[in-house]
């Protein structure tokens, strides 16, 4: 796929900056919705997360399917596997607490998965448009997926500053 207003694949700093908003903003997007505590927000998460995709690949002028990111996410699987458990375990041990508290450490809860997941998605497509379109295999979905993680806790998803 090449459009008009593809951006170069190249080290442009520009570029980078461009595509990064992009995932910036579905990251907070993603928090936002992962905070509301009901069972449906989840489908809006993975609309989201598919128009994401969608942008990104288009400013790069690089295919990037949904399929080429399974293909990819296949280690990073575990990661999300990972992430959700987290989220019922933690929802399980706050669900006891009467009231507001436990509605919002839910919301938190729900609001960090949900923004983690999607940057190191968004960080994941980007990586799969930089190699061509092609996906990336296990040892660099790996790598990929920790240090988008360590960006992530270091709070570069929040800001390009």
């Amino acid at each position: 796929m090449t459009t008009a207003h593809a951006i170069p694949l190249s080290t442009n700093v520009s570029r980078l900056d461009k595509v990064e908003r992009v995932v910036r903003n579905f990251t907070a997007t993603a928090a936002l919705t992962g905070a509301i505590p009901v069972p449906g927000a989840s489908v809006a998460i993975v609309a989201e997360n598919l128009t994401m995709l969608t942008i990104i690949s288009a400013k790069l002028g690089v295919e990037v399917t949904p399929q080429k990111v399974a293909a990819s996410w296949g280690a990073l699987a575990i990661v999300n596997a990972i992430g959700r458990r987290l989220f019922v375990e933690g929802a399980r041990m706050l669900g006891w607490a009467a009231g507001p508290l436990g509605v919002a450490g839910i919301s938190v809860l729900g609001a960090l998965t949900a923004a983690l997941q999607t940057w190191v998605l968004g960080q994941l497509v980007i990586a799969i448009a930089e190699n061509g379109g092609n996906p990336l295999d296990h040892a660099a979905a790996l790598r990929l997926e920790r240090d988008a993680t360590l960006r992530f806790l270091r709070g570069e998803w929040r800001s390009a500053s």
